[in-house]
């Protein structure tokens, strides 16, 4: 899977307005079997051209070998799709198995980003206190995968029991165990603190 004693990569993209202390207890969150890779693109909404293949090199810089993950927040998350779609443009396949995606709306400020359309399972991630996100910039995010799209709402609270909802969810969805939600049920499945609102499949 990859050089580091099997566990599965999980790339980190913050956005710029992402504080530190977000992205360091999820870090602190995750289970062992993840192995979480942090890149800082500091970029806002729009991808300037080259940085997927930017970020490309800097994934495969840091070890990865096969398949990853993404989770991304904010235009980090629209990097994400981005650089997962610049991996099955190198390799003509999906490398990128699920783009996980929090506080970000639908990708719009560019015609190149509202046209980019990965095989990788999207999971869009929002909490309940999120007015900013009620849904309606949410939909469209069904639009950039062929996979299917999952959305689920995770509990608001401290940070540190939002990092740890959010670290169950992930893992649920990557790693193997007697309770992962198969992808014919994802759509459907319960999160701990929190509930899946939608979902397409396949």
């Amino acid at each position: 899977m990859t050089v580091h004693q099997g566990r599965f990569p999980l790339v980190l993209l913050p956005g710029p307005d992402t504080p530190v202390a977000e992205v360091a207890g999820l870090v602190r969150a995750l289970p062992a079997g993840l192995r979480p890779v942090v890149l800082r693109p500091g970029t806002g909404a729009r991808t300037p051209t080259g940085l997927p293949e930017a970020l490309a090199r800097q994934v495969r810089d840091a070890g990865v070998r096969g398949p990853f993950a993404v989770h991304g927040w904010g235009s980090g998350a629209h990097l994400g799709l981005a650089l997962a779609r610049e991996f099955e443009r190198a390799t003509g396949h999906a490398v990128c198995t699920t783009l996980f995606v929090s506080d970000a709306i639908t990708p719009g400020r560019t015609a190149e980003a509202r046209r980019t359309v990965t095989e990788s399972r999207l999971v869009v991630c929002t909490d309940r206190t999120s007015a900013r996100f009620d849904g309606s910039g949410l939909q469209a995010w069904c639009r950039h995968s062929t996979s299917g799209t999952e959305f689920v709402t995770l509990p608001s609270g401290p940070r540190a029991a939002r990092a740890a909802a959010l670290s169950r969810l992930i893992a649920a969805r990557l790693l193997p165990a007697a309770g992962r939600p198969s992808a014919a049920r994802a759509a459907t499945a319960h999160v701990p603190g929190g509930d899946v609102v939608a979902g397409s499949a396949p």
